[in-house]
């Protein structure tokens, strides 16, 4: 009896090591396959070149989220990135889950930034104010903005401190300072010397963008960094690619 209980838990164990084995090698194949696989995708979607980086991540077990039908977990990084016309962007999109066809079902979790680099961070402020802006630099907490216009006769450069906020999608601007090639101006004075151009930059508002991005993508923040680069925050919706309207522009008002 004793030999024949001991036979049974010998061929269970070998089944149970069996199958822990047959696991280890899917879960190690998955991780080998699905970065590859989503790597030749985002190069295909943004016609990046077959070299260009794209670091895939995955957390969790890449086995019990596949049993789910999907990916877990999983962050995709592109540097360099040529998403905005003229300039490069380093991005960064997160999913804590996606079915294996994301445009037959919803992910979950969806997050996404791009990283202004300081170098790129004039010809982005000018592309983002519609030219109001001409420069943009990084200063502390704020961002400095400016443009050279003609005022009192003469050519003026004008830089604006501002301190940028996101609430609700919209991007909240809050003037601090004005500096104006050594004239001591408040906003009022260059406002009425330059008439409503550079109101954008010198009057406190609050800047809807969502006639800007995809309908399925909500600005959550904006980030300053000591290095000189600025980041860009937003949520995704679960549906942004199930759903073709949420890869529409939004709408404001």
């Amino acid at each position: 009896m004793a030999v024949r209980t001991t036979r049974r838990w010998r061929r269970l164990l070998a089944v149970l090591l069996g199958i822990a084995l047959l696991a280890g090698a899917a879960e190690f194949a998955l991780r080998l396959i699905i970065p590859g696989v989503i790597g030749g995708i985002v190069r295909d979607e943004l016609h990046l070149t077959e070299d260009h980086p794209v670091d895939v991540s995955l957390g969790g077990s890449a086995l019990l989220h596949a049993l789910r039908g999907g990916i877990g977990d999983v962050s995709v990084e592109i540097p360099n990135a040529p998403l905005i016309e003229g300039v490069v962007l380093d991005a960064r999109v997160h999913a804590d889950f996606s079915p294996f066809d994301p445009q037959t079902g919803e992910i979950s979790g969806g997050t996404a930034s791009l990283t202004v680099p300081k170098d790129q961070l004039g010809p982005v402020i000018a592309l983002l104010t519609s030219g109001v802006a001409q420069t943009g630099e990084v200063r502390g907490d704020e961002l400095a903005v400016g443009r050279t216009v003609e005022a009192f006769g003469q050519q003026l450069t004008i830089t604006a401190r501002i301190a940028l906020d996101v609430h609700g999608g919209d991007v909240e601007i809050e003037p601090r300072g004005v500096e104006a090639a050594g004239l001591e101006l408040s906003a009022e004075q260059l406002s009425q010397a330059t008439g409503s151009l550079l109101d954008p930059i010198l009057q406190p508002q609050t800047v809807c963008v969502r006639d800007r991005i995809p309908a399925g993508v909500v600005l959550t923040g904006i980030v300053l960094s000591s290095t000189g680069s600025v980041r860009i925050e937003a949520d995704l919706d679960p549906r942004i690619l199930s759903d073709p309207a949420q890869l529409e522009p939004g709408v404001c008002g």
